[in-house]
């Protein structure tokens, strides 16, 4: 079977037919019950972001190339025939667009912190999970390895450092699982890209501690386990009763990504992955 029969990318943007789309159901349901049985509660953020808000976050100080904003079309500056007819060509010029004030999150993390923004949480700490959409502006796209919009279930973790340290380690514990019983080879490599500023000192300590692991798969990163410390805590004011910033962890399963992994490793045979990761559910229930 085809992998190119059932996915069809065009320009980092992929659609995927019944059986690409049924396993994807079945991975993030797999991982979506992990995380709840863990402590995690469901959340939705919204799907685009104020620019403001993620610039407090460094999110332009660090991936300025990666950034995709959106924009309302300017009618009345532009004229209707204008944009109709740019329409047409595929592509509006900037003065038909007003000021983009709203982004589309490269990550699907920053809604939680955003979320939790001049709040409290408890001393025992936060554990949600969600499913966003992301976007980032590639410098090149490579079907669903590197995509412009794709899908990322995140569970994040925000508390003291012993609690997000515990969330770490039980999702490293969770992903060698799964793709163990999947039958899936992953390697865990230290990542050099953390969220936050990647200068003075926090750079410095990161290269003493690593914050980003990923698990690749054939070159490719299909899930990162992350540690921003206080970072998040600190530009967002997210507090602990006991005083001082949360810390904060997340880990993040790619779908489209493990899509592509479970493709290439069952040669394009959906119903051989569909059935290793449903056998994988039922082990790890």
């Amino acid at each position: 079977m085809s992998i190119k029969t059932d996915v069809r990318v065009s320009e980092g943007l992929a659609a995927l037919e019944e059986e690409p789309t049924r396993l994807a159901e079945t991975l993030d349901r797999v991982c979506t019950r992990w995380a709840k049985e863990w402590g995690a509660v469901a959340l939705t953020v919204p799907p685009l972001l104020p620019v403001t808000d993620l610039a407090a976050l460094d999110v332009y100080r660090n991936f300025p190339q990666l950034a995709l904003v959106s924009s309302a079309l300017d009618v009345a500056t532009a004229g209707a025939g204008q944009i109709a007819q740019e329409a047409v060509l595929g592509e509006f010029r900037p003065d038909s667009l007003r000021a983009a004030a709203l982004a589309l999150p490269s990550s699907a993390c920053y809604g939680v912190y955003l979320h939790y923004q001049n709040r409290q949480v408890p001393q025992e700490g936060k554990l949600v999970t969600l499913l966003g959409q992301c976007f980032r502006n590639e410098d090149h796209f490579d079907g669903l390895r590197r995509l412009k919009a794709f899908r990322m279930r995140e569970v994040v973790a925000l508390g003291t450092p012993e609690h997000v340290t515990a969330h770490l380690d039980h999702s490293a514990c969770f992903l060698d699982a799964l793709a163990g019983e999947i039958g899936l080879p992953l390697e865990r490599r230290a990542a050099s890209d953390p969220f936050y500023d990647q200068s003075g000192e926090r750079a410095t300590f990161q290269q003493i501690v690593p914050v980003k692991h990923e698990y690749v798969h054939q070159g490719v990163a299909i899930a990162s386990v992350n540690t921003h410390h206080t970072f998040f805590g600190e530009r967002c004011s997210i507090s602990l009763p006991s005083g001082g910033p949360v810390s904060t962890s997340c880990v993040g399963f790619g779908i489209e990504r493990w899509l592509h992994a479970l493709a290439v490793h069952f040669d394009g045979d959906w119903d051989r992955a569909q059935g290793a990761v449903e056998k994988a559910e039922k082990s790890l229930a």
